[in-house]
């Protein structure tokens, strides 16, 4: 490797490690007139005061910080109770003391709010960390605004929450929580309303939210348990998990996989995402490709569509169903509904537990196995170009052909009953009586 080429590597590992310290905090950075510097974090002095907010009270309490955490309890109080502490990094006591004495909480009163900040901003040389522990009555409105260090909030009534780079904590919230952060986790425990959250680079959970959930995320995990409405999850490389959901949900994510237990009407939009999903009370709508499907359990229409998946799905209760997959397996067990599905290049299993609507295969570059009801007969035809037919029911077809294609059809004279039709090309078409227990997953 050419010298060159060993200082573009290092200059890119340096850049690398540069970014991740300053983005995660670990790195102390300031704007100096046009210069950027930064402080190694020396020995740590705290100095803590605390101060007492009489009524009458406000209804709002807002706290404005940086580089440190907030923390926000409410409480069976009638007073403002505010703990200030001051983490500051220097070399020793002395000039630490000298910093602390300089730097002040800020207590503004501007109906009908309460507004806690620093005097951060006058301080050439930074290099501390500033932490309130605040205990308001429950259900205070509370709007806060930090940076690299935890924020959590309890017991309190409407939320916004904007935390870059910092974690949030947010438990039995009585209002509507707006939540904006990255790099770091976000936990929601107990709301009672509406429920907003952007989150790039960080795991998010969320257990029951009575109200409605919104969620910009990428890169992480997402937990969801008991939401009472609906879901709306946009993201990117975000893997997924939800259970009890019992609004309407929509997801989109990609390259990671994703798995529903137990949920309202679904739309899912995949990219390369592994899904999962199990007991859906509702329509059941998925778009994906390069992916692994097992749906089980579904109480409503089926939709799937794209290309090299493989499908395999089982008990679907529905008035209609469509799958439309490529380069891959389908099987479909245990279904009811009009059905249609078109295939290339992947073999098709279908058992359904009854018909109750028309079946039609279209496949091409297909074997087709289909597993006749135990009890039933319906107008049935079958087409295969470069294949056979293989007919195992006791009852003789009406039609059998073979002149460039094979035909089979068969209860023809069953007029005003659904019919099966299938079609395919350079694959067999096996016909087979299977019982109509209904399997599991």
């Amino acid at each position: 490797m050419k010298a060159r080429e060993i200082f573009l590597v290092l200059l890119i590992i340096s850049i690398g490690v540069f970014t991740y310290y300053a983005k995660t905090g670990k790195l102390d950075i300031e704007w100096d007139g046009g210069n950027w510097s930064w402080f190694s974090p020396g020995e740590e002095f705290v100095f803590e005061e605390s101060q007492e907010i009489p009524a009458p009270l406000p209804r709002e309490i807002q706290v404005i910080n940086a580089h440190g955490s907030v923390e926000i309890q409410g409480a069976e109080t009638d007073k403002i109770s505010i703990s200030f502490k001051k983490s500051i990094f220097r070399k020793n006591k002395e000039e630490a003391q000298k910093v602390a004495d300089q730097l002040k909480m800020i207590v503004n009163r501007e109906e009908p709010r309460l507004i806690l900040s620093t005097n951060r901003d006058e301080f050439r040389r930074k290099n501390f960390e500033i932490h309130f522990k605040i205990s308001v009555p429950a259900g205070t409105e509370v709007l806060v605004k930090n940076s690299y260090g935890l924020v959590k909030t309890v017991k309190t009534g409407k939320t916004d929450i904007a935390n870059s780079h910092g974690e949030v904590q947010a438990m039995d919230i009585g209002g509507r929580l707006i939540i904006g952060n990255s790099y770091e986790d976000v936990a929601i425990i107990n709301a009672l309303a509406d429920c907003q959250v952007t989150s790039p680079h960080s795991k998010v959970t969320a257990t029951n939210v009575q109200g409605e959930l919104r969620l910009d995320h990428s890169y992480g995990e997402v937990e969801l348990e008991n939401i009472g409405k609906k879901v709306s999850l946009n993201g990117s490389h975000s893997q997924v998990t939800g259970r009890g959901l019992k609004g309407e949900v929509e997801v989109t994510s990609s390259y990671e996989p994703i798995a529903l237990t137990d949920a309202g009407p679904t739309t899912i939009r995949g990219h390369h995402c592994d899904i999962e999903a199990k007991g859906i009370n509702g329509p059941l709508e998925i778009t994906d490709s390069y992916a692994q499907l097992r749906l089980s359990d579904i109480k409503g229409n089926l939709k799937v569509e794209g290309t090299s998946m493989e499908v395999w799905a089982d008990s679907v209760l529905a008035d209609e169903i469509f799958v439309s997959s490529s380069y891959q397996n389908v099987e479909i067990l245990s279904f009811t509904g009009k059905t249609t599905v078109r295939l290339i290049h992947g073999d098709l299993a279908l058992e359904p537990e009854s018909v109750t609507g028309p079946i039609d295969v279209q496949a091409s570059y297909a074997s087709i196995r289909f597993g006749w009801p135990a009890e039933g007969k319906f107008p049935f035809e079958a087409r295969t170009k470069s294949g056979n037919i293989y007919w195992n029911l006791a009852d003789k077809p009406s039609l059998e052909e073979t002149n460039g294609q094979s035909v089979t059809k068969a209860y023809l004279n069953e007029s005003g009953k659904p019919s099966i039709k299938l079609s395919t090309s350079y694959g067999d078409i096996r016909v087979e009586k299977t019982s109509s227990t209904v399997k599991s997953i």
